[in-house]
């Protein structure tokens, strides 16, 4: 069974959450960020990403970096940007994006729990950017941003969690710059005695979003528990640095977007050609006639868009290996069946020939990265929660830039520090 703490928060000033919250670190490259962060010196990116306060050309993974991180946070807490909670609790965070929202309970997930496989993981991490966040967080004593965590048989939490969003005053609301609205409420120290009770009947979560995050909170336990070894320092287990800041969403309050897929070139094969090689392995039917949604409308279906045009893609049956998880995944078919064997890439995570758009953009923006710097796109269909934790139940990996997570919680709303 999972162990999850509350604990005391480091909250955005209620006068000036809206200035204060951020986007995610890693939604945003440098250039972007400082832009965000032009004019405000509240804006949290200065603390996630710190290297908008130095010189252009800073080597973003210098240790200058990280004590601009460090010499920041403080700095954020000495003028009151965010404050320190009065009690050990835990926090109710709600996103709101068009008709949906997503409820989730801010509470401490246990890096035990991560290192024995109780929190449950789908992706592989990237080591730069796992070494780049395990540096900030080693060096800030600190988790800035949460992970995401989806939890199943757990419904005397959610009971409990709507009951207080529905009739308790929020904290604070804000209404972000992408139309998302974020709320937070505090709950009672008796209400987090009750989450934490409920928690401890929770065989596993899975980390949805914010594996890096995770993997990161892991390195800096770790290393802290072989220091206070080496120093004969007896451990409880309960030391801040054995848990990290997570929020945990009831499986039900997740939805998983597409995550498509842009081309570079076609590698000197024509349209035509490349039509009739893909017709080997899907259903090709098209183009579509205009007005037609090309939105992909079932599993093993994707859509292609290719001279201007739109075409619908159908796995044919005997195509699909049945017998593995894996290999049953549009993002995993798309590789076998198309990418790998017809323009040979093979390695998504570094061929430059192919890019990839959250679905958050879009279909829209498929489409103009074809006039821009494109030549063909995929839209996907969605993998769906449930196959995701199918996955992580096996211990198995999924495909690079398979999954798409909105709306993201901003940062800077709460964080946890650890002393």
């Amino acid at each position: 069974m999972v162990k999850v703490r509350k604990f005391k928060g480091c909250l955005a000033d209620q006068e000036n959450a809206s200035k204060i919250i951020s986007p995610p670190y890693d939604v945003l490259n440098t250039q972007e960020a400082k832009e965000m962060a032009s004019g405000n010196d509240m804006c949290f990116l200065r603390v996630s990403k710190p290297e908008i306060d130095l010189p252009d050309g800073t080597n973003l993974y210098s240790q200058e970096v990280y004590d601009k991180g460090r010499e920041n946070l403080l700095y954020f807490r000495k003028q009151g940007y965010i404050k320190d909670d009065s009690d050990e609790r835990m926090y109710i965070y709600m996103q709101k994006m068009g008709e949906r929202e997503q409820y989730g309970i801010v509470a401490m997930a246990s890096v035990e729990d991560y290192e024995n496989g109780l929190i449950k993981r789908h992706e592989l991490t990237i080591k730069k950017k796992e070494e780049d966040r395990t540096k900030l967080s080693d060096t800030q004593n600190a988790n800035l941003g949460p992970v995401f965590l989806a939890f199943q048989d757990g419904e005397e939490i959610e009971k409990r969690m709507m009951e207080i969003a529905l009739t308790e005053e929020p904290y604070a609301i804000v209404d972000g710059h992408d139309e998302t609205q974020h709320v937070l409420w505090l709950c009672s120290v008796d209400d987090s005695e009750f989450f934490q009770n409920e928690f401890a009947k929770i065989p596993c979560t899975y980390i949805a979003d914010g594996h890096h995050r995770a993997a990161s909170a892991y390195n800096v336990g770790r290393m802290r528990r072989e220091k206070a070894a080496q120093d004969g320092v007896e451990l409880s287990g309960e030391e801040p640095f054995n848990f990290f800041m997570a929020i945990h969403y009831p499986e039900s309050n997740l939805k998983i977007m597409d995550y498509n897929r842009v081309l570079k070139t076609l590698n000197d094969i024509s349209n035509e050609d490349f039509l009739q090689k893909i017709s080997e392995s899907y259903d090709v039917s098209g183009p579509l006639e205009e007005g037609t949604d090309p939105k992909p409308t079932k599993k093993n279906e994707c859509t292609l868009y290719l001279g201007n045009q739109w075409y619908r893609l159908q796995v044919k049956d005997d195509k699909i290996d049945k017998s593995n998880l894996i290999k049953q995944l549009d993002s995993q078919l798309l590789t076998d069946l198309v990418l790998s064997p017809i323009l040979g890439i093979t390695d998504l995570r570094s061929d430059e020939r192919i890019d990839f758009v959250g679905g958050i953009r879009g279909l829209d923006e498929l489409t103009k990265r074809c006039h821009e710097d494109s030549v063909a796109a995929f839209a996907m269909y969605p993998v769906q929660l449930q196959e995701l934790m199918e996955i992580a139940d096996a211990g198995l990996i999924m495909p690079p830039k398979s999954t798409w997570f909105e709306p993201k919680p901003r940062d800077g709303f709460i964080s946890r520090c650890f002393d």
